[in-house]
């Protein structure tokens, strides 16, 4: 599941910031093409509630870095508001609320942090018993 939010993230930030903006999920070894994100799983977690029912919790970086050159702090704020409005709501089995949303700007580089918080079900696996026969006699008859 946590692969397939990181997928939905890319997914809303390709629709709000086009194609030009590239977005990874994985480092690369040449520099990245500017400006793009990094969208990374900083950390999960798995709380059972109640019989076969957790609360996972997990929290997403995503770095925005901007074109070279230029007023980096201006881009930055300027792509602050617009990503809290796409990552507000992602389609993931249905939607998925994000949550605890923050950014900060140091470097020249957005960071810009989300909680994707969802309840997930674990049935328990039922063991039916096979067919049964019996040869049962009355005692005297």
């Amino acid at each position: 599941m946590i692969y397939r939010i990181l997928e939905a993230i890319g997914v809303a930030l390709r629709a709000k910031f086009g194609e030009d903006c590239e977005v990874y999920t994985e480092e690369t070894d040449q520099g990245p093409e500017r400006p793009c994100f990094y969208v990374q799983c900083l950390n999960f977690s798995n709380e059972l509630m109640k019989e076969g029912r957790f609360l996972r919790r997990s929290q997403f970086l995503i770095r925005y870095s901007p074109a070279q050159g230029g007023e980096k702090n201006r881009e930055c704020c300027a792509v602050a508001e617009p990503l809290s409005d796409c990552l507000e709501c992602i389609p993931v089995d249905g939607l998925i609320r994000g949550a605890q949303m923050h950014g900060e700007i140091a470097g020249g580089v957005l960071r810009y942090y989300v909680n994707y918080d969802y309840f997930a079900y674990r049935q328990e696996e039922t063991v039916a018993m096979g067919e049964m026969t019996s040869n049962v006699t009355a005692k005297g008859g």
